[in-house]
């Protein structure tokens, strides 16, 4: 009877444990529709050759067609520096005479007899500015992002371009990649620096709760922006 009362409880675990997965909230998994875009029709071999695409035994297959992946070594280092000085200064002095000026003058002197006449004729001006400014900027970006041959130029130039999304808990970050690939700079094993792109735009933006807390709020932003001062 025990022996009976531990087979049916093991059964009972057993089940348990191939059930379907638990979660702590329902659960969708994700489906992407992906947009495959435009591709480069597959070549294939003529009767008779053992290689297509006029590739010989010691070529690689390094990208060059659309569609073609390639991988893109993201180093980027930005440093600035900018230091300016100014220095402006006017003087100027003007004086004016008027032999009579309608009488005024006797009649100032005799009212005020401390009053100079050649002072309330006389006009000065001295005007100092001064200004240092100094700005200092640096910054560094390595990341490695496969990349999709999106158009052929006529003179065999690659236009490439590709994207990362990353999302961990609150945070997304996007890194976008384009630009200009000379075939030449492609390495043996279908990467290139992107100092070797031209035209070339990379970006990388984050957004999420880390993001939302290094900017102030709405109301602070609109504070500022609306300050005379």
């Amino acid at each position: 009877m025990r022996l009976a009362v531990f087979l049916g409880l093991g059964v009972l675990v057993a089940g348990g444990c191939a059930g379907p997965p638990r979660h702590i909230a329902p659960y969708s998994p994700k489906e992407r529709d992906f947009d495959r875009g435009t591709y480069a029709s597959q070549v294939e071999a003529s009767p008779g050759s053992l290689y297509a695409d006029q590739r010989g035994l010691f070529e690689d297959d390094r990208a060059r067609r659309v569609g073609d992946l390639l991988v893109i070594e993201i180093d980027e280092r930005e440093t600035a520096s900018r230091t300016s000085t100014t220095k402006l200064r006017r003087q100027g002095a003007n004086s004016f005479t008027a032999p009579k000026a309608f009488g005024l003058m006797a009649k100032l002197k005799r009212n005020f007899p401390d009053i100079d006449p050649a002072e309330l004729m006389s006009l000065t001006s001295d005007h100092n500015f001064n200004g240092n400014g100094q700005t200092q900027r640096s910054g560094r970006l390595s990341a490695t992002l496969p990349v999709r041959v999106k158009d052929v130029m006529p003179n065999g130039d690659l236009f490439v371009e590709g994207t990362n999304v990353v999302m961990v808990s609150n945070e997304e970050h996007h890194l976008y990649v384009s630009g200009l690939v000379r075939p030449v700079d492609i390495k043996a094993n279908n990467t290139v620096p992107s100092s070797r792109i031209a035209n070339a735009e990379i970006e990388y933006i984050g957004r999420g709760d880390v993001n939302d807390q290094q900017r102030p709020g709405w109301g602070s932003r609109a504070l500022t922006r609306g300050a005379p001062f």
